[in-house]
């Protein structure tokens, strides 16, 4: 699956996460990549700072309502993501998935979220 097929699942298991889950509304989002070509991922790339305790926190308050509801389920899907297309999923969101701007969502939590990501689900183990 190319990387664009991988950030448009992502997106879509995301938008679960954080639509239905009461996740804020973002300004300014779009999210989505019409320009045809790969998204530039760099300014997302880097190590996982976060804590996944305070994460589990973030996680039930914004994404459980709908990923724990399996729309999309994370214990099945996303393994094959980087940390930088996760990260900018939730940033810019992608199909039903809102963007979480760092006004609803802060750089701190955005970590705490992905280190539970890593820890609960298992993500980013290859």
């Amino acid at each position: 699956m190319s990387k664009r097929g991988h950030a448009t699942w992502l997106g879509l298991l995301l938008v679960g996460l954080l639509a239905c889950g009461g996740g804020g509304e973002t300004e300014g989002g779009g999210g989505e990549d019409t320009s045809g070509g790969e998204q530039d991922l760099s300014a997302f790339e880097g190590p996982i700072t976060g804590d996944a305790t305070a994460g589990a926190t973030v996680y039930a308050n914004n994404c459980a309502g709908c990923h724990d509801a399996g729309a999309p389920n994370l214990r099945e899907h996303g393994h094959s993501m980087s940390t930088a297309e996760v990260r900018s999923l939730i940033r810019n969101g992608s199909g039903r998935m809102p963007g979480f701007n760092e006004g609803t969502l802060s750089a701190a939590d955005l970590e705490n979220v992905m280190a539970h990501l890593q820890s609960e689900f298992g993500f980013f183990a290859n």
